[in-house]
C-alpha cells in the first residue's frame, strides 16, 4: 500500500500550466525612437524622436537630428494631418481625405498606426523592437524605427505650433 501511494504521488505533475501572455492593448502610447531613414537621394542614420499616440484618435511625432535639433514634427488626427519641416521651413496642413486623393494612397489614421506599430491589431511595440517602414509617400521614403522607453496609458501632452515664418506646401499626386 505504501509503495502504491508513493508511485501515485511521484507520477503526479508538479508543473503549473501558465497561459501565454497576451499582448497588451493600450489607449495611450509614448515611446522614444531611434530612426534610420533614406529617401529623395538622402540618408539619415542619426535621427531620434518621440512618438505619442492615442489609439484610433491621434498620433504626434517629433524627429530630432544630432545635438537635439528638431527637424520634423507631425500630428495626425482622425481627419487632418499637420507636418512641420524645420529644415526646409515649410509646413503642410491638410484634411486626410484630400491628402489621400492627392497621393493616391489610403492615407488615414488607422493606416498610419498600422504602419508605425507594424501590426494591424493596434498592439503596442515591445521594448527594443525595430520596425521597417516602407512607404511610397514623399519620394519613396524608407525607414527603420527602433522603439525604446515605451510607456502605456500615461496621457501625454501633444504640442503642435505652426509659425508664420514657415511657407505652406502642397503635395502633388505622384504619377
Amino acid at each position: 500500500m505504501l509503495a502504491l501511494s508513493l508511485v501515485a504521488v511521484s507520477c503526479a505533475s508538479r508543473k503549473k500550466t501558465v497561459a501565454p501572455e497576451t499582448p497588451q492593448s493600450f489607449e495611450w502610447l509614448t515611446s522614444n525612437m531611434s530612426i534610420q531613414a533614406e529617401g529623395n537621394g538622402m540618408s539619415f542614420n542619426d535621427l531620434s524622436g518621440q512618438m505619442r499616440m492615442r489609439k484610433d484618435s491621434l498620433i504626434w511625432l517629433s524627429v530630432t537630428a544630432t545635438m537635439g535639433v528638431e527637424v520634423l514634427r507631425a500630428k495626425v488626427s482622425t481627419d487632418s494631418v499637420w507636418v512641420i519641416n524645420r529644415l526646409e521651413k515649410t509646413y503642410l496642413a491638410e484634411p486626410l481625405d484630400s491628402l489621400a486623393l492627392q497621393l493616391g494612397v489610403p492615407f488615414s489614421l488607422p493606416w498610419v498606426q498600422t504602419l508605425l506599430l507594424d501590426n494591424n491589431q493596434g498592439l503596442p511595440p515591445v521594448e527594443n523592437q525595430t520596425v521597417q517602414l516602407k512607404t511610397f509617400l514623399m519620394g519613396g521614403l524608407a525607414a527603420k524605427v527602433k522603439y525604446t522607453n515605451i510607456k502605456l496609458d500615461q496621457p501625454p501632452i501633444f504640442p503642435l505650433k505652426i509659425t508664420d515664418k514657415m511657407e505652406r506646401i502642397r503635395l502633388k499626386k505622384q504619377p
